[in-house]
């Protein structure tokens, strides 16, 4: 890791593969790494990625002891069957001892993610079991397979190209996902982005930068970065990495000023508050980001964005048809 200048930092996440899998010493080198390349702030959300199968009370109480505030806990499931399709590792009973553990360790705050498709209509199943353990957040994901996951990726994939397992469609989307909204709401976990949920005051800090385009460093392999408006990623490939002598090779998005404004709005439109033109402006660092009433109006008409002032939304019939609505801001 170069050194930063005691670059300030608010927001740390420790993901991207499962850092839970740490040894505590291990766990502690790599804090100790950051804090003495960065000026962390008071009151940093520091979150950790974990596999319910890697979370004891132990390395909970080493997590929360070393500043680990936030565990998200990759349940994807309670239905055991749904588990197996998708080859996790865990069962159910595993996610609900890994939220005791982590409770009994100190993390204050968990997060679950859940995965929305596999299950069909147990998904609301599933919820009412995630909220049974009371998380501060829940990311809830739509399950998608792409043509390269198709061509044997995954286990679901496979059994997804035989006819054996079954992928959501939109009116599958459309049915369920208002009622996964209502649920949530009700137990207190509002929506602030598309595909999350959170407590007041226990939205994701880290992924709220993201959804913003305000700077990210990322560091290991497959690790991404948004610095002075460019993206810029690490190679995926270990050996290459771990051959590199510290200096892994990076890939650099050349992305043009279309590309980028583009980028912010349909990122800010994602949230629940919305976006506005000078948003992307002070985002993107480009003063030309008004968007024309030809592109906007069509949306305005068909009921998929709404406007309040200078904010624009999407409503919740744009949020079942984002992929479309998104379509449009594309250069």
């Amino acid at each position: 890791m170069a050194p930063q200048g005691g670059r300030r930092v608010d927001t740390i996440f420790l993901g991207g593969g499962t850092p839970s899998l740490m040894t505590p010493a291990q766990m502690k080198a790599l804090m100790e790494s950051m804090k003495s390349e960065f000026d962390v702030s008071q009151g940093a959300e520091i979150t950790l990625e974990a596999n319910p199968e890697t979370v004891n009370t132990a390395a909970a109480t080493t997590w929360a002891d070393l500043g680990i505030n936030r565990l998200s806990i990759g349940a994807q499931s309670f239905q055991d069957g749904v588990l197996k399709q998708l080859g996790r590792r865990h069962d159910s009973g595993s996610t609900r001892a890994a939220v005791e553990a982590a409770r009994a360790g100190g993390v204050p705050a968990i997060s679950l993610d859940i995965i929305a498709g596999v299950q069909g209509t147990a998904l609301m199943a599933d919820l009412d079991e995630a909220l049974a353990l009371a998380p501060e957040h829940v990311s809830m994901y739509l399950l998608e397979v792409d043509e390269e996951e198709v061509g044997g990726v995954t286990n679901l994939a496979r059994r997804a190209a035989r006819g054996q397992a079954t992928v959501p469609d939109d009116d599958w989307f459309a049915t369920i996902y208002p009622r996964a909204v209502a649920r949530l709401a009700g137990a207190g976990l509002q929506r602030y982005e598309i595909s999350n949920f959170a407590r007041i005051g226990s939205a994701s800090r880290h992924n709220l930068r993201y959804w913003r385009c305000q700077e990210v460093l990322g560091f290991g392999v497959a690790a991404h970065s948004l610095v002075n408006g460019h993206r810029h990623g690490v190679a995926g490939d270990l050996q290459a990495y771990l051959d590199s002598g510290g200096v892994p090779p990076v890939t650099c998005d050349e992305g043009g000023m279309a590309e980028r404004i583009a980028e912010a709005w349909i990122l800010g439109l994602r949230l629940d508050r919305g976006v506005t033109a000078r948003e992307v402006s002070v985002r993107t660092g480009y003063d030309q980001v008004e968007l024309s009433e030809e592109k906007v109006q069509p949306l305005m008409e068909g009921g998929l964005m709404r406007r309040r002032g200078e904010r624009l939304f999407l409503t919740e019939r744009g949020i079942l048809l984002s992929n479309e609505v998104f379509q449009v801001f594309l250069p």
